[in-house]
């Protein structure tokens, strides 16, 4: 693998990309002649674009829509890009302004407990053909969000998302990936775990138990149990004291 290569993939910035002149039409009938990889872009839900890089000339690849911009690539280079993208990975210093709304988007949250019994009705029909009726009580209990429901018992649980990337082993030019911890902000490890999921996140939950009357007031921001990023600050080498 080449130096210029190298550093764009595993320092996981994909830069310095050339445009295709004429030849990649809409048929994406490419005639580069070097082996290379196309940019693929999607926008997600909140018009944030996220793009990684296939060796490809579809024009629409799992929801990335192929775009004129190429890196041109070695055998060994191509082997990395499939191994990334059979993970579904994208590149988190390229992708910053999708991760960065990722966590601003998630916040705390609260699920209450609650249980309760029902008693049911059934039938059985014996060998001859004679029903008889039975009741049963059946209980039921979960959780769910509504701090109002007459059945709630006042446990509560304050959930928090956390968030997770992965760096690349080379073993003798066979690669896996490396999980990284999880993270309060994904700024803490997106220099050594550069490749996310599009949906890099996980929850940890802490639990507690008040009053029935008490459960209508909560507010997740009565607690101070999590460590929250700092959104007020999109940079992306912010590093925060703890």
């Amino acid at each position: 693998m080449n130096n210029k290569i190298r550093s764009q993939i595993m320092s996981g910035i994909l830069a310095g990309t050339m445009l295709v002149t004429a030849g990649c039409g809409k048929e994406s009938e490419c005639t580069i002649p070097s082996r290379h990889v196309h940019k693929y872009t999607r926008t997600m839900n909140n018009e944030i674009v996220i793009e990684k890089y296939l060796e490809s000339e579809k024009l629409s690849n799992h929801s990335f829509v192929w775009n004129s911009e190429y890196i041109e690539i070695t055998q060994d280079d191509a082997k990395l890009y499939e191994f990334l993208n059979s993970k579904g990975l994208i590149n988190g210093i390229a992708n910053w302004s999708y991760l960065y709304n990722v966590m601003k988007d998630n916040h705390d949250y609260l699920m209450f407990y609650y249980e309760y019994d029902t008693v049911e009705t059934y039938t059985t029909t014996d060998s001859e053909g004679r029903t008889q009726t039975h009741t049963r009580t059946v209980h039921h209990s979960g959780w769910h969000r509504n701090a109002k429901d007459s059945d709630n018992t006042g446990a509560v649980r304050l959930y928090h998302h956390r968030y997770y990337g992965y760096r690349i082993i080379n073993n003798n030019g066979e690669y896996k990936l490396e999980r990284s911890p999880n993270v309060d902000d994904i700024r803490d490890i997106i220099e050594d775990y550069p490749y996310y999921n599009v949906d890099c996140t996980t929850e940890v939950y802490e639990q507690f138990k008040f009053k029935k009357s008490q459960l209508k007031e909560l507010n997740p921001d009565d607690f101070d149990v999590f460590k929250h990023p700092k959104l007020d600050d999109d940079t992306l080498t912010l590093r925060r004291t703890r």
